[in-house]
């Protein structure tokens, strides 16, 4: 029944049949608002740190800091592989033990997000990198 809405099982006729549980390793933990706002002051802190990063000076290739360099920022927070701490070039993730906040410090940019940790992350980077295969 393409085009129409299945009876019972709250699907599009327009989505592929099992749709959403191939797709379920993409999904994240919810956040309530009162680990969003703890998110936040994480996410806050973090800002400030890496914003001394770009201060410093020294992007390499496409404008990306080296991963110690970030690293070493993130540590200053006692943030560590404990943490499930994941740095790639110009990319950051930390989880909180409640919620991640991810972002991209480069040159030209400073970001955060902050978000619950993925049900199926990216093997090998921790609770907080989206999956960028299946399974």
């Amino acid at each position: 029944m393409t085009g129409t809405r299945q009876e019972g099982n709250g699907e599009s006729g327009d989505q592929a049949p099992h749709y959403a549980e191939n797709h379920a390793y993409r999904m994240q933990a919810s956040l309530t608002p009162d680990e969003r706002a703890r998110g936040q002051a994480s996410a806050k802190l973090i800002r400030e740190e890496l914003e001394k990063v770009r201060k410093e000076g020294g992007a390499g290739g496409h404008g990306a800091f080296g991963e110690e360099r970030i690293a070493a920022a993130l540590s200053r927070l006692g943030c560590g592989e404990e943490h499930g701490m994941y740095i790639g070039p110009g990319f950051y993730s930390v989880h909180t033990g409640v919620v991640c906040v991810s972002g991209y410090v480069t040159k030209d940019e400073l970001t955060s997000e902050v978000h619950g940790a993925y049900i199926e992350p990216q093997p090998g980077t921790g609770p907080c990198v989206k999956n960028r295969g299946g399974h």
